[in-house]
């Protein structure tokens, strides 16, 4: 798992539960079950009738998929995968990559905008008319990460919502039963415990989840724009050396990328 996923949640909650403990709170006083199902259950209810059921299983499938780093794209792997495939081309012309389309690897979701571009190289497209298609392919791409970040956003704005509406209804239950009023200051308390909620889900799960969604979809971006400009070179006939000097300045948008952006200018 990434480390950054574990680190986030120990920080953001334990600073929040030590900042309560240190004003003398009493920490089982914020758990409490209604305020959750009341806010959580909302959320979720919203989603659920702004949304299709794909999308929403889509967006946490993407998710569970960067805290994981399947997500994050190899850059390298990209990189050398192209260079390849131009040493093939330069040697046995355009043709060869015919016998390089059956690789197994290019079936990958992450290779699938190179196998695409090699499909049109091999029917002999312009470079220009194979940076048109990928582009498509790539905005289309775009679109459907989109949706999946407007998920998590959409919950974002609905949970604070749903907070003050918990809230209210405590409110109402203890403006009801005020027979006793000593209890009373005690059930005020407790009927704010929903905005609490609403506020810490929005802020602390699912802004955080949209803003990975987001890192993911940028870099996924770029590993396909590296691929378009790629296949567009194999087909212009440039030579591998000169594909991975012009490409590897994408390496800067990824981790530790510095070191291996220098490694592919100076080759």
């Amino acid at each position: 798992m990434d480390i950054s996923v574990v680190l986030g949640i120990v920080i953001s909650f334990g600073a929040l539960i030590l900042g309560y403990t240190l004003e003398h709170g009493i920490l089982s006083s914020l758990f409490l079950l209604s305020p959750f199902v009341i806010v959580f259950g909302g959320t979720l209810g919203a989603v659920v009738l702004s949304y299709k059921l794909t999308d929403i299983l889509s967006a946490f499938k993407s998710l569970v998929g960067t805290f994981f780093n399947k997500s994050m794209g190899n850059p390298t792997k990209v990189i050398e995968k192209i260079t390849f495939m131009a040493d093939a081309c330069r040697q046995g012309g355009i043709l060869k990559l015919q016998e390089l389309i059956n690789d197994s690897e290019l079936n990958d979701d992450e290779f699938l905008v190179l196998k695409s571009g090699m499909v049109l190289a091999l029917d002999m497209k312009s470079d220009e008319e194979i940076q048109y298609a990928l582009e498509s392919n790539i905005r289309v791409y775009t679109a459907q990460k989109q949706l999946e970040v407007s998920v998590f956003t959409s919950a974002a704005g609905f949970s604070p919502t749903m907070g003050v509406i918990g809230t209210v209804m405590g409110l109402i239950q203890v403006l009801s039963n005020m027979t006793d009023a000593a209890s009373l200051t005690a059930s005020i308390g407790v009927a704010f415990i929903a905005t609490l909620y609403g506020v810490v889900l929005a802020n602390l799960v699912y802004m955080p989840f949209a803003s990975r969604l987001k890192g993911v979809l940028k870099r996924q971006q770029i590993l396909r724009e590296m691929m378009t400009e790629g296949i567009c070179m194999i087909a212009r006939g440039e030579s591998s050396r000169s594909i991975e000097n012009k490409l590897s300045v994408y390496y800067q948008l990824f981790p530790h990328g510095d070191k291996k952006y220098k490694e592919g200018i100076e080759k």
